[in-house]
């Protein structure tokens, strides 16, 4: 029973790390997404809300704030990287914080970080400015997600202001022709079946090749007189 456990568990780790690394050369992440949600749920208070377009030109523009409605985050899977889903973790902490959503910054005063956040893209671009005060003080979350960079190519950045310093959270490129359902979940699913198929066949090929094993080796008795 033991060994059958041991053998169960191989196989599951075994695919879930293949399926790791397939995702992560993928998507450039190995299980789930990564996110400025925990940065955001980790603050004392939520300061401001701003949600943003902006160009290659430099033009950036207020956008209204649209209601957060806590019902819609339950149709994102952890695993989902679609800009409506990463926006959506990002709110749902928001919502945990004390403050009014729908206080907004100068996007003039928040230009030059948006660019630092958007500007490797030129394509139009849309996000949100959340600015938060944290253990060591302000800190500001810029999202931005890119308009159609190539055919059917897609980017989005997360990029954390604080301290006098910026840090890229998330940064990732992805294709809507139907490639963006291989996430980690869907290669486990096929690479399960599949490891465990090499595994059956593996035992049958072993008895047929090497027989069953000898009747003193069964019985643990020596084989010599």
């Amino acid at each position: 029973m033991l060994n059958r456990a041991f053998v169960i568990f191989a196989l599951v780790f075994i695919s879930g790390l293949e399926a790791s690394v397939f995702c992560y050369g993928l998507w450039g992440y190995f299980i789930t997404p990564p996110s400025g949600a925990g940065v955001l749920a980790a603050s004392r208070r939520l300061e401001a809300l701003t949600y943003f377009t902006s160009d290659p030109n430099g033009t950036v523009e207020l956008r209204p704030t649209p209601p957060i409605v806590p019902s819609e985050f339950i149709g994102c899977p952890l695993f989902d990287f679609e800009p409506r889903c990463l926006h959506d973790r990002l709110m749902a902490a928001v919502l945990t914080l004390p403050g009014d959503v729908s206080r907004t910054e100068s996007v003039e005063a928040l230009r030059p970080q948006i660019e630092r956040a958007c500007g490797l893209w030129a394509s139009p671009r849309r996000g949100e400015a959340i600015t938060v005060q944290g253990e060591s003080g302000q800190m500001r979350l810029i999202t931005c997600a890119s308009g159609e960079l190539s055919n059917d190519l897609f980017a989005y950045r997360e990029v954390l202001f604080a301290q006098g310093e910026e840090q890229e959270v998330a940064s990732i490129e992805y294709e809507v022709s139907g490639f963006e359902s291989l996430t980690m979940p869907f290669f486990f699913s096929y690479l399960l079946p599949f490891n465990i198929g090499l595994y059956v066949i593996g035992r049958i090929a072993g008895k047929q090749w090497y027989g069953p094993p000898l009747p003193a080796a069964v019985s643990g008795l020596p084989t010599g007189r």
